[in-house]
C-alpha cells in the first residue's frame, strides 16, 4: 500500500470528517470517515427509496440516522484503482418482509442512492471519482467485475 495513493485520497477522507454524521447536524452531513474508506447514513430528509416508513433515531450521532453503505478503496498492486461499494439495509429489514438475509443487502435502491453521495463527496473534494465495484455476498468481487 502506497503512501502517496492515501495522500491522494486525503480530500476525499477530510470531507467526509467534515460531513460527519456524528457531529455535524447539516442536513449533507451523512458521513462517517474511516483510514482506507468510509460508511453512508441515510436521514428522514435523505434516504433511498423505499426507507420512508423506517423509524430512524438519533442514538450518539447528531440526528436521527441509518447505516446504509460502506465504501473502501480498492488495490491492484500499490494503486487505488476503484472503490468497494457495499450496501445492507439493516434499519429497512426491519420494517420489511425480506425472505432471505441477503435481500437487505445491495438493494438496487440503496446501490443507486449510494453512489449519488459518493459523487457528491468526491465532487466537494475535488478528487476524480473511482469506478465502483459492488460487493456481493459480503465478499469483494472479482476483478473485472464492475457493477
Amino acid at each position: 500500500m502506497s503512501y502517496s495513493e492515501h495522500k491522494r485520497m486525503k480530500p476525499v477522507i477530510d470531507a467526509a470528517r467534515e460531513l460527519d454524521i456524528a457531529t455535524n447536524p447539516a442536513p449533507e452531513a451523512l458521513f462517517e470517515a474511516g483510514n482506507s474508506g468510509f460508511q453512508i447514513w441515510c436521514t428522514p430528509d435523505d434516504q433511498p427509496e423505499g426507507w420512508k416508513n423506517v423509524h430512524l433515531i438519533a442514538g450518539a450521532f447528531s440526528k436521527p440516522c441509518a447505516y446504509v453503505a460502506s465504501v473502501t478503496w480498492g488495490w491492484e498492486k500499490d494503486n487505488i484503482t476503484h472503490l468497494i461499494l457495499s450496501t445492507d439495509a439493516y434499519e429497512l429489514s426491519e420494517y420489511t418482509n425480506f425472505n432471505n438475509r441477503y435481500q437487505k443487502h445491495n438493494r438496487p435502491e440503496d446501490i443507486n442512492w449510494a453512489k449519488k453521495k459518493i459523487r457528491e463527496l468526491f465532487s466537494m473534494a475535488n478528487v476524480p471519482l473511482l469506478p465502483f465495484r459492488v460487493t456481493t455476498n459480503q465478499k469483494h468481487p472479482e476483478p473485472n467485475k464492475w457493477r
